[in-house]
């Protein structure tokens, strides 16, 4: 099965399982604020800009692992609570080596964006549909290479994921979530091209607390 038909499968088992679990218990309102600690698997961006011109020794990371966290906050009245606002970041890093005459190279991604998000279910357990607007920075070098700064770029992000409460504080956390890239500018220098626009996704699975 390819990796997007089962993120998506994925997701749409979360829709349905998070009402069903949170159906078998006290249904109480959604409230409060939650906050999300997980540990994440993304794809990064591989195309020259993103990256540095390489020979065709060097191996570009295409997947970088680290961590991703934020908070959301429900808004509006009694039972009928269903948005939520809050933020969310992801710092992650690959790295690759290519046969011994090439460098290694190490590209990080780094996003701190706000979210909205619409969630179904009960207190002890929900899925959830969100999407935000934001900034990312993502470098990539090359052992030597000289490194001149990098221009942040505006990210839309958009995905789903679930909460289960095991305790009354502490519940296991899925997200999966796509990171929409927007062109970047040509380097100052004029050493890096425009980078085109790209998405990357990311599968985090950690810890969700209140």
């Amino acid at each position: 099965m390819s990796h997007p038909r089962a993120a998506w499968l994925l997701v749409a088992a979360l829709a349905l399982i998070a009402p069903a679990a949170a159906a078998a218990q006290a249904q109480e309102p959604l409230r409060g604020v939650v906050g999300d600690l997980r540990l994440v698997s993304t794809t990064l961006p591989v195309s020259t800009g993103w990256t540095p011109a390489l020979s065709s020794e060097a191996i570009v990371p295409g997947r970088g692992f680290g961590v991703e966290g934020g908070a959301h906050v429900f808004l509006g009245p009694g039972r009928h609570r269903r948005l939520s606002l809050g933020v969310t970041s992801l710092a992650a890093q690959g790295r690759s080596t290519g046969l011994e005459s090439a460098p290694t190279v190490t590209t990080r991604m780094f996003t701190a964006v706000p979210a909205a998000a619409i969630n179904f279910g009960h207190r002890q357990g929900w899925s959830y549909l969100s999407l935000g607007l934001g900034t990312a920075k993502v470098t990539s070098h090359y052992e030597g290479e000289l490194v001149e700064p990098v221009a942040w770029s505006t990210v839309v992000h958009y995905g789903g994921g679930g909460r289960w409460f095991l305790t009354p504080h502490v519940a296991v956390s899925l997200d999966l979530r796509f990171w929409a890239l927007t062109p970047r500018p040509e380097s100052a220098s004029g050493a890096r091209p425009k980078a085109a626009a790209t998405t990357r996704v990311a599968l985090g699975a950690g810890i969700s607390f209140r």
